[in-house]
């Protein structure tokens, strides 16, 4: 009986197995009728969903280029080094530890022991190379840290912004690969970021990235960011693993995605990849590189907060050097510091350089002119009451009156103070007027993406202080930007145009000049621009700039002192700004320094350490950039030769000197020990003719050498006195004046 009942129990459960098969079957078989059929085509767009898609291809960014060919800025790859650094050995159920054939002990984990031991020193060295901030002990005792962990190392972050040539020299180092992490969160260790060649160089100017999740930028990289990005490429892929797409169509087609609707993209077309644009700046790494280096040393000896260096090229407005240093409580020296854009950015009240602005408005009074007198009291006036009263920084002993000329060479802010009494008191609407009208004070919106604050002029009828404030330089407030805009127009001819900072786009083979700007075709009459670089070169010839002459070239320019904060009288914002050759003015420079103890006349300096350097490396400023005076010659073969001109001499060496040049000493005269140079025309030739100085009489030196300019007034009896070098370009006492055996004569060369 029990073995019927077993018998029977066993084939009921294998009845109910039967059963139980036949019912899974047939609901697998209904679901997959329900999927296949009835909603076959819903489930096949999801799936198609999952395994399809768009994936984007970044664009590379274009390249700024320096204007002497030399890289600033492009896209390199970068890497974030992470390491698996868990490690275990291998244990049996006994907790015995497991040894291999070698009776090494087994372990487990992407780097083993033997291997990391091994070339821990090397994968370090490879790190301090590619990263220089840190030593290869920083990097040793780092890893070591990590691997300590054990598994809470399992993505170690070892260094940022490895370049990738390291890091792929780190995957291949033996038993390494497999620790190192290709990605994080599912994003890749691997990036593009922008690096600048030079480092800190002219940071400001060619731009930062404002943040790693946006992508917008200052500077250079920021005005032309739609021309340097270019256009991502936008593919419709399909996923071949995890991880891995593949494009599913051609890249060469092209066309907008069509939308249904319900706001779906119904078919996707490829979007081709485009790299950006390069640009070429206006920036020279030669003038760059003097700029900040001089200006860092200024800043360092009297312990400026910040300062900067314009120089300009005048007729384009193209800025080839831009230093905008700023202190950096990190690193404890003066460097370009993200954000502080200070040639653009600061607003300051410019002081005496804006007296060159003040007096160029004024001379379109016919009344006023170079030699207009003024009275005053040895640098000390009172206008009227408390507020009144105006004194000059340094005394002006013993001098009771002043013209133009010497208030602005002496920088006299009485002078200044009392020209502007004498003439707009009663129309001060009328000057604030006309140098609105002539100075930038509308934001210049150059081709560098920074903050502009406003400029502004105080109400000039609010108080009599405010006028006469506003008269030597305060009661307004500008950018260096916008002064140096200003020099290099009146250094121009009146002629004011926008400071650039690209100088052209390259597309492929193709360069686009960015053209120059011109503000304004007329700023002040070719007069006024000349009278007024005529009395600058007089402040670096005879005033406050007189630190700075004695030059190979001439110097037009100003120095500016002003007070930084009036709750601290003793700090001044120091400054220079001028142009040079002032015999052919080709650059504008302006260095402005904040919150020092010293004065305009050292930012001079820092401006004649650039003046220097400019002079240096552009050919065409031969002999300092006086215009060339070499007249033509017809030789036999009818082609022109030229020769070198000096404008008086002595025969003998000047006949010695074009000897040796294989050049025709042309002269009508063969008698006399000197001679004078006679320029030609279309019926007489150029030539030099004999010139005999008289008894009595003070000769006429200029375009003479030194040599030969002591030698014919120690001819005379004369005493001589010599400042500078080159050619004479002045003396005094004058040509033809009468003057006494003895007598002293001085000249100026340059």
């Amino acid at each position: 009986m029990k073995e019927k009942k077993d018998t029977r129990m066993t084939r009921g459960m294998t009845l109910l197995y039967a059963l139980l098969v036949v019912g899974v079957g047939v609901a697998i078989v209904m679901k997959l009728i329900d999927i296949q059929w009835t909603h076959g085509d819903e489930w096949r767009k999801r799936g198609e969903k999952r395994e399809e898609g768009l994936r984007t291809e970044p664009a590379r960014r274009g390249t700024i280029y320096s204007s002497d060919g030399k890289v600033l800025a492009t896209t390199v790859t970068e890497c974030d080094l992470y390491l698996d650094l868990d490690n275990k050995v291998k244990v049996d159920e006994d907790g015995n530890v497991k040894y291999d054939s070698k009776h090494n002990p087994c372990e487990t984990g992407p780097i083993v022991d033997s291997n990391y031991q091994k070339y821990l020193d090397t994968v370090c060295l490879m790190l301090s190379e590619g990263c220089p901030g840190h030593s290869v002990a920083y990097y040793r005792d780092r890893i070591n840290r990590g691997r300590a962990n054990g598994s809470k190392s399992r993505c170690y972050l070892v260094q940022r912004g490895v370049p990738y040539s390291v890091w792929r020299e780190i995957t291949r180092v033996p038993g390494w690969n497999r620790g190192v992490v290709k990605q994080v969160d599912g994003q890749s260790v691997v990036h593009q970021v922008r690096a600048h060649i030079y480092g800190n160089m002219a940071e400001n100017t060619i731009g930062f990235r404002n943040s790693l999740s946006a992508r917008s930028y200052t500077g250079l990289e920021g005005y032309y960011d739609s021309i340097l990005r270019g256009q991502d490429g936008i593919y419709n892929c399909r996923r071949l693993t995890k991880g891995l797409w593949l494009p599913d169509e051609p890249q060469s087609r092209e066309a907008v995605p069509q939308r249904t609707d319900d706001d779906r993209i119904d078919t996707v077309i490829v979007q081709r990849k485009v790299d950006g644009k390069s640009i070429i700046s206006t920036i020279d790494t030669r003038y760059q590189d003097i700029a900040e280096s001089s200006l860092r040393k200024a800043l360092r000896l009297y312990g400026g907060s910040a300062g900067c260096a314009i120089l300009m090229e005048m007729s384009t407005g193209y800025v080839l050097a831009c230093a905008n240093l700023a202190i950096d409580t990190a690193a404890h020296d003066y460097r370009e510091v993200r954000d502080r854009n200070v040639a653009v950015s600061d607003v300051y009240e410019p002081g005496s350089t804006f007296k060159t602005v003040i007096l160029t408005a004024m001379l379109n009074d016919p009344a006023i002119t170079i030699d207009t007198a003024m009275q005053l009291k040895s640098g000390y006036k009172n206008f009227g009451g408390k507020n009144g009263e105006i004194k000059d920084d340094h005394t002006l002993a013993g001098r009771d009156s002043l013209n133009v000329r010497e208030v602005i060479e002496q920088s006299s802010n009485v002078g200044m103070s009392e020209l502007g009494w004498m003439y707009y008191n009663h129309r001060r609407d009328t000057l604030r007027r006309m140098v609105e009208e002539m100075f930038p004070y509308a934001k210049l919106n150059p081709d560098v993406t920074a903050p502009q604050p406003s400029s502004y002029v105080n109400d000039l009828n609010r108080s009599n202080r405010d006028f006469l404030n506003f008269c030597y330089g305060y009661s307004t407030r500008v950018s260096a930007l916008q002064l140096i805009t200003f020099y290099n127009a009146l250094g121009a001819g009146g002629r004011m145009v926008k400071p650039l900072f690209c100088r052209a786009i390259v597309d492929g083979g193709h360069t686009e000049p960015v053209r120059p700007v011109v503000l304004n075709e007329r700023m002040c009459s070719k007069a006024s621009a000349q009278m007024m670089a005529t009395l600058l070169e007089g402040v670096v010839e005879r005033g406050t700039g007189n630190n700075i002459k004695n030059t190979t070239y001439g110097i037009a320019g100003k120095t500016g002192t002003a007070v930084h904060s009036y709750s601290n009288r003793y700090r001044y914002n120091a400054s220079f700004a001028g142009f040079f050759p002032s015999e052919n003015p080709r650059y504008t420079c302006l260095v402005m320094i904040e919150d020092i103890h010293a004065f305009g006349r050292q930012a001079a300096l820092v401006f004649k350490d650039i003046s220097d350097c400019v002079v240096a490396v552009d050919k065409s400023l031969s002999n300092g950039g006086v215009k060339s005076v070499w007249p033509r010659l017809e030789d036999d073969s009818a082609k022109a030769a030229q020769r070198p001109m000096v404008a008086r001499g002595r025969r003998e060496g000047l006949e010695n000197a074009y000897r040796r040049l294989k050049v025709p000493f042309v002269s009508d005269d063969s008698t006399t020990s000197w001679v004078r140079y006679l320029a030609g025309d279309d019926s007489v030739p150029s030539r030099y003719c004999g010139y005999e100085p008289k008894e009595g009489q003070v000769p006429n030196c200029s375009g003479m050498t030194a040599k030969d300019a002591v030698a014919i007034l120690h001819s005379l009896g004369y005493r001589v006195s010599v400042s500078g070098y080159g050619k004479v370009v002045s003396q005094s006492p004058k040509a033809g004046q009468e003057l006494h055996r003895n007598g002293m004569v001085e000249l100026v060369l340059r």
